[in-house]
């Protein structure tokens, strides 16, 4: 198992959007004292060059 250096909690939105491709997933460094802003990401595009780029710096 690969370790990683930060880890992040996520927590997930359902909203009346219309849009199909819409959905939310926000990602918080973890311990959640840590200072640094909230990821937010909004479409699935997003979501994986946030996750990419997290594999990229690790």
């Amino acid at each position: 198992m690969q370790k990683v250096k930060k880890d992040y909690h996520f927590s997930t939105v359902v909203s009346d959007s219309n849009d199909v491709n819409e959905f939310i997933v926000e990602f918080s460094p973890s311990p959640p004292a840590d200072p640094t802003q909230p990821k937010v990401t909004k479409d699935f595009d997003e979501l994986l060059e946030f996750l990419l780029g997290i594999d990229q710096n690790e």
